[in-house]
């Protein structure tokens, strides 16, 4: 049987997001009219976790009231003064879960599309395992930029290299490291003060703790995710552009399959917050912002 342990979550929230030409924190920028560290959050909300400590840097009194409005229990924010990597993010929450004995999920701020069955396997997978750490990783046809899974004979999970620190053959690795993860508190702070920025970019790598647990002969799980688009950030205005398609598109397909009509569902906008009632039809070129609510057999 799986254990019943205790649960908390470090969500990184922390940086400017440079690719994205803005003054704004990255997180904060929209996405269905919601800023992008509303989705996270309110996925994370579904596991009933009984702290939440979100790591903030840039605007990180902006990045702490939108959070707010996820209306998570037990939320805190810390601030990271400077960037320096996942790894010290992770570290600057540490004293906030220091009398913490559970296990930890670990998760960024810009994933919007993560659903909240995916973490809720992610975990269930971790306990019914009794591993030390577990992580998420899905396979990419084009991994530019993203650590690689390295696995050793047996299967197993031995580590994650970064793309400026992995050889050729290395890059050539399709399955990556998105950055969701459950560890044990017991294993991931003593891990954490062990961290060194011995890379190329000078930072410490949160993605070093895998290598490390299993060079210590912990237990490390891994759970593959079969969606791709579910698991990726946002870095770009390109990339935000492209998601807030698939959100519509999804959304839109998810009102017809509940008996509303769309004459022309590629022109249609329809907000995350709107309700339409069933026999209903929209037109083209509507847009549906806001806690907006359409009755049925409209028009």
């Amino acid at each position: 049987m799986p254990e019943s342990r205790p649960l908390a979550a470090v969500v990184l929230a922390a940086g400017l997001g440079t690719r994205m030409r803005s003054e704004r924190a990255k997180v904060l920028h929209e996405l269905g009219g919601r800023p992008l560290l509303r989705y996270p959050l309110a996925a994370l909300a579904t596991l009933d976790p009984e702290r939440v400590v979100l790591v903030v840097g840039h605007q990180a009194d902006a990045v702490s009231e939108a959070a707010r409005a996820a209306g998570l229990t037990g939320l805190e924010s810390v601030l990271q003064k400077e960037q320096k990597g996942t790894g010290h993010a992770v570290r600057c929450a540490a004293p906030a879960l220091s009398d913490f004995k559970g296990d930890v999920v670990i998760l960024y701020g810009d994933v919007p599309m993560i659903r909240p069955e995916t973490l809720a396997a992610l975990v269930a997978m971790h306990r019914a395992e009794r591993a030390c750490l577990s992580l998420l990783t899905v396979r990419f046809s084009d991994p530019t930029g993203y650590g690689r899974i390295v696995r050793g004979g047996d299967g197993r999970v031995t580590g994650i290299v970064e793309q400026r620190d992995a050889t050729a053959a290395q890059r050539a690795i399709t399955e990556i490291n998105p950055g969701f993860y459950c560890v044990r508190a017991e294993v991931l702070f003593p891990m954490l003060r062990r961290l060194r920025a011995n890379n190329a970019q000078g930072e410490l790598y949160l993605t070093d703790l895998v290598g490390m647990a299993a060079g210590d002969g912990l237990r490390v799980a891994s759970l593959e995710s079969d969606s791709p688009a579910e698991v990726a950030g946002i870095n770009t205005r390109t990339e935000l552009a492209r998601m807030e398609v698939l959100m519509r598109d999804e959304l839109v397909r998810r009102w017809m399959d509940a008996g509303v009509s769309f004459e022309d569902p590629a022109t249609a906008y329809v907000g995350p917050d709107v309700t339409i009632g069933r026999d209903t039809v929209i037109g083209p070129n509507v847009t549906l912002r806001g806690k907006t609510h359409i009755g049925e057999r409209c028009r």
